[in-house]
């Protein structure tokens, strides 16, 4: 329900006075020393553009003028020449004024038929226009027309100066327009300007102004009939301006302003992010070449707010909205009380301050915006065009003042201000439907307070002759649908009848789907329609519900997207991941089973996945388009290095290292401009006959791996509000639904905060040596009844439904289960599920083998980019006892130790770094020649920013934006012997931000992390139970295609520490867990 914008000012271009002959100044000899002297201090302010000679002509010329007993027309015409040139340059209207009357002096001294009449008259009409646009006086802007029509008429068809009195009163007409509103003003003005520059030669210093008016007139005629063709036909044209016009030419910076919105213009037709990003780029550019004390300063500097403002409303950056605030109070402060763009300025001030106040809240930025409108229709008179623009702003915000406090006053006065403003609208203006919408939506609220069933059919009316008013593609389109299908809402819950239902439902799904409305919209609607939908079962159908979630799903990669800083999109991430788990939901109670898996896929793991998604390799590509596959490469690559640059050097804090300052000024630009090259480059590829999926989330038939089967059953556990499932994904590829009656959402939050209590109590947050690692016995929290809840709420029945709830005495390899948790589930230990209180009581390890995985799709990335010979790998042994500036790891060295004699019983070949050879050039160059990769070292996970996330080495830190980079195509296998390696944001589940998922993402197939902190002693005897048994499973040739061997081998390294310290020490030998395959 957002306002309509108020018009953008524009500016064409003023052409210059024509130049005056040396002919006898005066009529006496007396002053020739003075106008020689004037001439002289002229030429010299030409040629330096130094003001004070300018200064030194107008005293000069002015003290002839007051003594020549009768001044002729050339000097009172020098006089004003130069006081017009001042006031262009300090924008004194005194100057103006004084020049306007020389020049008035000096038309009355020509006579009709005069050579220089036309001169005069066209002169006289150019500062006449300059005053009508600094103090927006009517009868100037009719007398500058009529001057410079007789001065036209006056001008011979092959005279030089025609092109440019032809320029200044299409201008004119142009501003006839803009002020009444006559479409015959504008034909006329195209006119004018098309014959001038078909007049003027392509490198005449002129040709660049007429062009840029020429261009200006086609962008009012397309403001008004909204002909495309207008749009782009005026864009080359501009864009010539701005390349005829030398770098340091004083127009240059009108030139840029006018591009700037042009293609701002096109943005708001088509929704092309390139095109905002270059308006702004254009507006920018000429703010910084015009000096602050510029007249046409404020102007360059409200449409730079104005397309920050829009950058705002499209991507929700607070950023955009706090610099445009900023800009467009300075505008507010360069323009004087008397100007005639004070208004419009202030009504923009207006609207960026409701934006503030929807953003954030604040109840004063609301009155700033209403205090602000309200004296912006006071300064705009009766009969300006503009006058309904600023009624409808000042509407917009008592009607958000109302419902936020709730006084009747400003909601009647809002609808009766409203009601001007649509009355003041013709029927074909272009912003007849959002006004229309507003008056809607007041008269729904003035309903819904005062239950008068008037307003109701009123705002109904209201709202569907808004809709039927608008054009496709029209970017607030959005809104309008929208509030109209809930108005239809409300009239369903009157009347609840199918035919009603539908036509609500039909609008909100329409509204859902306007691609140029901002991804945040396009959400809340479809949230909305979903909520609809929730309140009547006994109408929906299981298509209306599948399409009403799948407009969530869609718009996922929008809002997580590449051009946010990472900060940005894991904020977003946040809020998607309840979405999902619903829609996920939804799915499974209609049996859309393939949808559900998709979804869940889709809506997991997003940011890993863009990360992956820039290393996807493009050979079928360039098998059909290789440049295309080489720029987008070209443009993959930018994007990894300047998503690299902004995270790595963060990481440094976790040697207390003072970071690389100069790789953190990659600006927000830069990347929003490469994420926007990468989606059209997607584009581009889509439209390829067979390409038309790439690198969208993909249908379960390819998530699937098509290398090789999976080794054994997936479990992907689905947590949501109203039921818990698990969805199990066979090997072949079937799915079936196990339903989890006991759990709930509820109780998973409850599950995750007492586990989270018992890690606390028990003081596992770092690795630690055997000193100083105590754990509690007999604490407050135990584990037994959170691991026996997992068991009968989650794990057994799922167990059950797989018949593998009874173990197999006969059977020499147990069953492998890779579980997907979501939400709370990711931060709990499913692997340890078990009857702990009961001595024989059931426990998960003893029925199956149990990995994870971030997503299915991480899950295919590894078994299709595994090797399916098991080679001999070769080995990177990283070992820290004694990094400097953090607590000794002396655990580290007999890790290193035992596993030397490991590979050396094996013959493995192995590489270790420990201690201070392992510095991070070091470990980057091994890392190039090793296949796998064992880390024991402190370590740190940065949910801010998980390519931060990093290793410490004796040197500083090996993060995941370094390991992006340098690790190798064959990297398999990574064993993270740090601390808390696998735990990630519990405000983020869906996102897995850990170094497991991490290291999955950079390219490793499988991993071995930690939940939570080891003890020092315990990482020996696991890592040298794991290695053996994982090389002894390798050499016998028994895995299958997909297989690493991995899960199995850690499964028996557990069970040698769970032989050493207990089953029932489970805070013990329960962190270790695999990744991957």
């Amino acid at each position: 329900m957002d306002q309509q914008p108020g018009a953008v000012e524009e500016q064409a271009a003023v052409p210059p006075e024509e130049p005056l002959h040396s002919t006898s100044l005066t009529s006496s000899s007396s002053d020739v020393n003075d106008v020689d002297a004037a001439e002289r201090a002229f030429a010299s302010h030409k040629q330096s553009r130094d003001l004070s000679h300018l200064e030194s002509a107008i005293a000069l010329y002015q003290r002839a003028v007051d003594t020549a007993p009768v001044p002729t027309a050339h000097l009172l015409g020098r006089l004003g020449h130069c006081l017009y040139l001042y006031y262009l340059a300090r924008g004194n209207v005194h100057n103006l004024q004084c020049a306007i009357a020389a020049k008035q002096s000096a038309l009355q001294l020509v006579t009709e038929g005069h050579p220089d009449r036309a001169l005069r008259l066209h002169n006289l009409s150019v500062s006449l226009r300059r005053r009508f646009e600094s103090l927006g006086t009517v009868e100037d802007l009719k007398s500058a027309i009529e001057i410079q029509q007789d001065a036209v008429e006056l001008t011979p068809d092959d005279d030089p100066s025609l092109p440019v009195r032809l320029d200044n009163l299409g201008s004119l007409q142009w501003l006839r327009c803009l002020r009444f509103g006559d479409l015959e003003d504008l034909e006329r003005a195209i006119v004018s300007h098309q014959r001038a520059t078909e007049l003027t030669p392509e490198h005449h210093p002129d040709k660049a102004a007429w062009l840029n008016n020429l261009a200006w007139s086609l962008r009012r005629r397309f403001e008004h009939l909204h002909d495309p063709a207008d749009l782009e036909r005026a864009i080359p044209i501009q864009s010539r301006a701005v390349k005829l016009t030398p770098d340091a030419h004083p127009d240059l910076p009108g030139c840029l302003n006018n591009l700037g919105g042009l293609i701002w213009l096109r943005f708001r037709r088509f929704g092309e992010l390139e095109d905002l990003e270059s308006a702004i780029a254009s507006q920018q550019r000429a703010t910084e070449l015009t000096p602050d004390n510029h007249p046409d300063k404020a102007n360059w500097l409200h449409n730079l707010a104005w397309s920050l403002r829009s950058r705002f409303e499209r991507l929700d950056d607070p950023a955009d909205l706090e610099r445009a605030i900023t800009i467009q109070r300075r505008v507010v402060e360069l323009t004087p009380n008397n100007h005639p763009d004070l208004s419009v300025r202030l009504d923009n001030f207006g609207s960026l301050q409701l934006l503030s106040f929807r953003r954030f809240g604040k109840l004063e930025d609301l009155e700033r915006a209403i205090a602000s409108q309200q004296r912006a229709t006071e300064l705009t008179a009766d009969d300006h065009p503009d006058r309904a623009t600023r009624l409808h702003n000042l509407a917009s915000s008592m009607r958000s003042r109302f419902e936020r406090l709730g006084d009747s006053a400003d909601l009647e006065r809002a609808i009766t201000i409203q009601h001007s403003a649509v009355e003041l609208t013709p029927d074909d203006h272009p912003d007849l439907p959002g006004r229309l919408d507003n008056l809607g939506v007041l008269q729904w609220l003035s309903f819904r307070r005062f239950r008068k069933l008037e307003d109701f059919e009123s705002a109904i009316v209201d709202h569907r002759r808004a809709v039927s008013l608008a054009v496709v593609n029209q970017p607030d389109k959005a809104v309008w649908l929208h509030n109209l299908g809930l108005i239809l809402a409300d009239d369903f819950r009157r009347e609840r009848t199918m035919e009603r239902f539908t036509d609500a439902l039909s609008y909100l799904m329409a509204a859902s789907s306007q691609s140029l409305a901002s991804p945040a919209n396009r959400l809340q609607i479809a949230t909305n329609a979903i909520m609809f939908l929730d309140e009547s079962p006994e109408l929906r159908t299981a298509g209306m519900l599948l399409s009403a979630h799948s407009r969530v799903v869609d718009v996922l990669s929008e809002l997580v997207w590449l051009g946010h800083n990472m900060k940005r999109r894991l904020e977003e991430s946040q809020k998607l991941g309840q979405l999902v788990s619903s829609a996920v939901c939804v799915a499974i109670g209609v049996n859309a089973l393939e949808q559900a898996m998709e979804w869940l896929d889709a809506g997991r793991g997003l940011i890993w996945t863009q990360t992956m998604s820039l290393r996807s390799p493009l050979y079928e590509l360039e098998q059909v388009r290789p440049d295309l596959a080489r720029a987008l490469e070209d443009v993959q690559v930018q994007l990894r290095n300047s998503i690299n640059a902004s995270s790595g050097s963060d990481a440094t804090e976790l040697m207390n290292v003072a970071p690389v300052t100069g790789q953190d000024n990659y600006s927000s630009d830069y990347l929003r401009g490469l994420a926007i090259k990468h989606g059209n480059l997607l584009a581009e590829v889509r439209r390829l006959p067979d390409f038309e999926n790439f690198l969208l989330p993909k249908k379960l038939s390819a998530l699937l791996p098509s290398s090789s089967p999976l080794s054994g059953t997936m479990v992907f556990i689905n947590v949501d509000h109203t039921r818990c499932d698990a969805l199990i994904l066979s090997p072949d590829g079937r799915i079936a639904v196990v339903t989890l009656p006991q759990l709930s959402l509820d109780k998973t939050e409850t599950l995750r905060a007492q586990w989270t209590a018992y890690l606390k109590q028990e003081k596992v947050r770092e690795r630690a040596s055997s000193q100083r690692y105590r754990p509690r016995s007999g604490g407050a929290v135990s584990p037994y009844g959170i691991l026996d809840r997992l068991w009968r709420w989650i794990v057994g029945p799922i167990l059950k439904a797989l018949h593998i709830d009874i173990v197999d005495a006969d059977t020499d390899r147990l069953p492998h289960i890779t579980w997907c948790p979501t939400g709370p589930l990711t931060q709990l230990p499913l692997h340890a599920a078990g009857l702990y209180n009961e001595d024989s009581g059931p426990r998960l390890y003893r029925f199956v083998v149990s990995s994870y995985t971030p997503s299915l799709s991480a899950m295919t990335r590894s078994i299709d980019a595994s090797t399916q010979q098991h080679t001999a790998p070769g080995i990177l042994v990283v070992t820290q006892p004694a990094t400097p500036g953090l607590s000794r790891l002396p655990g580290t060295t007999i890790e290193g130790t035992r596993l030397r004699e490991v590979f050396a019983a094996s013959q493995t070949p192995s590489m270790a770094l420990n201690g201070n050879e392992a510095t991070t050039d070091a470990v980057k160059l091994a890392l190039k020649e090793h296949s796998w990769l064992h880390l024991a070292c402190h370590g740190r996970q940065e949910v801010t920013d998980p390519l931060k996330s990093a290793f410490a080495l004796y040197d500083g830190p090996l993060s995941l934006s370094d390991l992006m980079v340098i690790t190798a195509d064959n990297a398999e296998l990574a064993f993270l012997s740090a601390c808390q390696t696998a735990v990630g944001d519990e405000r983020i589940p869906e996102e897995s931000m850990h170094l497991a998922a991490g290291m999955l993402a950079v390219g490793y197939k499988g991993v071995i992390a930690t939940m939570w902190s080891i003890m020092d002693e315990d990482a020996p005897l696991i890592v040298e139970a794991y290695y053996k048994t994982l090389l002894e499973l390798r050499a016998t040739g028994t895995l299958g295609a997909g297989e690493t061997g991995a899960a199995y081998a850690l499964h028996e390294a557990a069970q040698r520490l769970r032989e050493k310290v207990g089953e029932k020490d489970v805070v013990r030998w329960a962190p270790f867990v695999h990744f991957g395959i």
